[in-house]
């Protein structure tokens, strides 16, 4: 029953698909909670998770998970992420945990680490393992959606508001932070960790413009999402591009005709 799953490319095109179902309300999430720079430094990050996995003759991701989930837990304890030293710390984190992570990845022995792949991603070289982990974590993540969801908005329009209605807004922001680390963990293999962060905001910004509610935003960043995606794969075959790149740049793509879309139909759009 798995004969399909032998081809590459039907491997890839699920991973994406399977990507573009939690990196929509991921993605509008941290948009709205600010947290876009917070999965770009968990991204950065992971490359030191993925040295230590191999140090330790573990699998890549349970590195990257360990290493994304001292650092979530850490930053719990910083009440705003959106003030000048929660920014100054991530940006800390994510330069010296690429740096580290490069330098560690270089110096282990055996045959050399494929760092291009880690970067920026293979979708084409998905295996069915690849495919099963991305499948548990996003049904883990969107049973965690459904049944937070009113909280997790509630959260980002305004905590203040969100606890007077009885909502534990520190619980809420914890869960988020770990929901993320095991996104940016089972990510880095379809986009690479330099390119995760990307894929999770620009489709999302795409969607704002026509938005009228969280739900909507979340239904058209995912169309978004499967725009970029095929574009990216097109691409990849067309003009033999690195496929997470490419789908990088198709989002963009459709961003920039998005705004131009919106500024041909509300030319006093500021």
């Amino acid at each position: 029953m798995t004969e399909w799953l032998d081809d590459f490319l039907i491997r890839a095109i699920c991973a994406g698909l399977i990507m573009v179902v939690i990196a929509a309300p991921m993605g509008c999430l941290m948009v709205w909670q600010r947290l876009a720079f917070l999965s770009d430094t968990l991204g950065h990050a992971a490359v030191l998770g993925v040295g230590l996995g191999l140090m330790l003759q573990l699998e890549p991701i349970f590195g990257v998970l360990a290493v994304a989930l001292v650092i979530v837990f850490s930053l719990s304890r910083v009440s705003s992420y959106d003030s000048a030293l929660s920014e100054t710390t991530l940006a800390i984190i994510s330069h010296t945990g690429l740096a580290g992570g490069i330098i560690l990845v270089g110096l282990l022995p055996g045959p050399a680490v494929n760092l291009e792949a880690i970067l920026f991603g293979d979708l084409l070289a998905t295996t069915v393992a690849d495919l099963l982990a991305l499948l548990l974590t996003t049904v883990l993540l969107l049973v965690l959606l459904v049944r937070h969801w009113r909280a997790f908005v509630a959260v980002s329009v305004s905590r203040e508001i969100a606890q007077a209605e009885g909502i534990e807004v520190r619980r809420i922001q914890v869960l988020m932070y770990i929901m993320i680390a095991l996104l940016v963990a089972v990510m880095m293999k379809v986009m690479g960790v330099l390119l995760i962060a990307a894929m999770l905001v620009i489709p999302t910004t795409s969607a704002r413009l026509f938005s009228r509610s969280p739900e909507q935003m979340v239904y058209i960043s995912a169309l978004y999402g499967l725009g970029a995606l095929g574009g990216g794969i097109s691409s990849s075959f067309h003009f033999d591009w690195q496929t997470g790149p490419a789908i990088v740049v198709s989002a963009t793509a459709l961003l920039l005709l998005t705004l131009a879309i919106t500024r041909l139909i509300k030319p006093d759009l500021d």
